[in-house]
């Protein structure tokens, strides 16, 4: 503050910058006992709340899609009538063996509305595909336990309690509690869908090292291009950039393809990099 010939005066703390006193001296030690003050209080609601999903208590804000709170009970969740019958048509698409790519281009173009716009969950930076269903939504919900009638919490934790920021669990480290609410799909149903979609799943490498990773975009949508490992007419590997949009939502028409080699556009770039320095280089020095 007297940097900047700021004077701060608290009339609680009986802090004044502008005047020299013993006061001013304690203020960083003040500043370490309330920050300890803080952190216990974060420890002590962390450990109630642990304590409710151990015993099977809701303690999210809202609901998983399908389910909403009870009206008069606290901390329990019922079956949502009004998108139930979504959920269980979902699981019996599934268990017929179309995919979740199918699935969700099914909901896109009967016009479902997706879990967040039901929800009416606000969209900090809507994107192209915002409102649209996504295999990966899909999925997620296939082989949600909720759906059997188990109470799984514990998803994410915050890294500390002076940061909003979560980080996501393993399976194994989720608080799950069987038997807390009405199943919306039998045991039987929910353990063959998890069969057939973990009998699809396949080990893609992704660790393509290419020179221009993570500055290429998609100039029509404006995310990061995916890149595909393809083998050519001679058996070679090589790799496509494509739009990751219009992979994931190809028959929605958000985006379009825009295909092309890895090498194509590297080469292009680099010719680009040595015309610009070519004007600040002199090679007789």
């Amino acid at each position: 503050f007297p940097e900047h010939r700021v004077r701060y005066i608290s009339l609680l703390d009986g802090i004044d910058t502008g005047v020299d006193s013993t006061a001013n001296d304690i203020t960083p030690f003040r500043a370490i006992m309330n920050d300890m003050y803080a952190k216990d209080i974060s420890k002590k609601i962390k450990s109630v709340k642990r304590d409710k999903q151990r015993k099977g208590q809701f303690i999210g804000g809202k609901p998983v899609y399908g389910y909403k709170m009870h009206p008069t009970e606290k901390n329990k969740i019922v079956i949502d009538e009004e998108v139930a019958p979504i959920v269980r048509r979902i699981f019996a698409l599934a268990l017929s063996g179309m995919s979740c790519r199918n699935i969700a281009t099914l909901l896109n173009q009967e016009g479902v509305p997706t879990p967040a716009t039901y929800a009416g969950l606000p969209v900090a930076r809507p994107g192209p595909y915002t409102g649209l269903w996504s295999s990966e939504r899909i999925s997620d919900m296939l082989q949600n336990e909720t759906y059997i009638g188990n109470m799984v919490q514990g998803r994410s934790v915050k890294i500390s309690y002076k940061s909003k920021k979560c980080l996501k669990q393993n399976p194994a480290n989720w608080v799950v509690v069987e038997g807390t609410h009405e199943p919306l799909v039998d045991l039987e149903t929910f353990q063959k869908v998890r069969m057939l979609i973990n009998s699809r799943k396949y080990t893609r490498s992704r660790t393509y090292d290419f020179l221009l990773k993570g500055l290429i975009f998609c100039h029509e949508c404006g995310y990061p291009l995916a890149v595909l490992n393809r083998k050519n007419a001679k058996g070679e590997d090589v790799l496509y950039f494509v739009c990751r949009t219009y992979q994931r939502f190809t028959k929605a028409g958000v985006c379009t393809c825009h295909s092309i080699k890895e090498k194509t556009v590297t080469d292009a770039v680099i010719a680009k990099v040595r015309e610009v320095c070519q004007a600040y280089l002199n090679p007789g020095e």
